[in-house]
């Protein structure tokens, strides 16, 4: 059997396994799971200065993503946990969506003051990282933009936010009723090698430099209140190349520091709801005249009508901005990309595991260019209405 075909297969050998030996009386393997199945109707308004205004129109259903865990506590204290996640209605046939190997990590737990963690899993940054793939739990549709997993395939969603890290020490330190909660991971760059980039003697799905990612959450709460500060640091080649444009040493730019900084806020309050984060990727280049910086926002506010009817407003914002040169006159420009998105939402839960979602949202997608005067490269729009049933299994 060809290996792709094993790893497919692989949820279903390891559950047969797990009945195998919960009929013997030997395992308390846990399987469950998440699908989001949804309905996404949009229009999008092109609107470049040498061109007529065009709309597009789509309408589709999908299975946005599904999660399939396992979970099994190996020991007193030791738990490992597989993570297998599939988003955009995947089959390898059509060549829709895509297959992954999310987590796969061990954990021994000292207390409460200290737990470590072995192994590939999603680190803590800011609040909906760690939780961005439990859809039933959340009332979105479209999650924040930077973690939209179904997006990753035109939206670089790891460069806001770590993708993945392989040890980490997280905690608890009570005080009365308010306690500090803190993680420290550790994990690869973001240089890794894949069959499409690397060179043919290369190992797949390994850092190809000596460079690591570390970083941390420190976070504080108090009954309902809960305030986080996150920070990462990483060192990246994606700015390679560009040297010759800005007059520097050719390796000048091969091994750029990168900075991700995260603030999040969130409480309940009564019925109330709200929950917020600002994220804002730097580098340290050492170029004055390059300019690479992300910013993110989100902020939602919401009511619970009901202990099943959920119902918020959203708002989003993105700033991409980034240096080029004229080729011809040989000035500077900055090329800027805004994405500004104000939605609204609701959510019904039917029972413990069914929940039903509509969502819906006018998005502005704004590029432009500053160098002697600042104009609109193109001013885009689209409006989607998004409906989905969210399952727990």
């Amino acid at each position: 059997m060809k290996p792709f075909r094993l790893l497919l297969l692989a949820p279903l050998l390891l559950v047969g396994a797990a009945q195998l030996r919960a009929q013997a009386g030997e395992s308390d393997l846990r399987l469950f799971g998440y699908f989001q199945n949804h309905l996404f109707i949009q229009r999008t308004t092109f609107d470049h200065p040498s061109m007529q205004e065009l709309d597009h129109y789509e309408n589709s259903f999908g299975v946005q993503q599904l999660n399939v865990f396992l979970q099994r506590d190996l020991a007193r204290r030791w738990t490992a946990f597989v993570n297998f996640e599939l988003i955009n209605s995947y089959s390898s046939l059509r060549r829709w969506g895509a297959y992954n190997l999310e987590e796969a990590w061990v954990k021994y737990r000292f207390g409460r003051k200290l737990t470590v963690k072995l192994g590939q899993h999603i680190p803590p940054f800011n609040h909906l990282n760690e939780i961005k793939n439990r859809t039933p739990l959340l009332p979105y549709i479209v999650r924040p933009l930077v973690y939209e997993t179904s997006f990753s395939e035109f939206i670089a969603t790891e460069d806001y936010a770590p993708g993945r890290a392989f040890v980490q020490a997280y905690g608890f330190l009570p005080h009365g009723e308010t306690k500090l909660d803190y993680a420290l991971y550790w994990g690869n760059g973001p240089d890794i090698s894949t069959a499409d980039f690397g060179s043919e003697y290369d190992q797949t799905g390994v850092d190809t430099t000596a460079n690591f990612l570390v970083g941390g959450r420190l976070g504080l709460r108090h009954g309902e209140l809960k305030i986080g500060l996150s920070a990462t640091y990483e060192q990246v080649k994606s700015l390679h190349g560009l040297e010759p444009q800005f007059s520097q040493p050719p390796d000048a730019l091969d091994d750029v520091p990168r900075w991700r900084w995260g603030v999040d806020l969130s409480f309940l309050w009564r019925n109330f709801s709200f929950e917020g984060e600002v994220i804002h990727v730097g580098f340290d280049d050492d170029v004055p005249l390059l300019k690479v910086d992300r910013d993110f926002f989100y902020g939602t506010l919401g009511r619970y009508f009901t202990e099943e009817f959920f119902a918020y407003v959203s708002y989003q914002a993105t700033e991409e901005d980034f240096t080029g040169r004229d080729p011809g006159s040989g000035d500077f420009y900055v090329t800027s990309l805004d994405i500004n998105l104000p939605e609204i939402g609701a959510a019904y839960r039917i029972n413990d595991r069914v929940t039903l979602k509509a969502q819906y949202a006018p998005v502005g997608i704004d590029i432009g260019r500053s160098d002697i005067a600042d104009y609109d490269l193109e001013d885009n729009r689209a409006d989607y209405l998004a409906l989905a049933v969210s399952v727990i299994f």
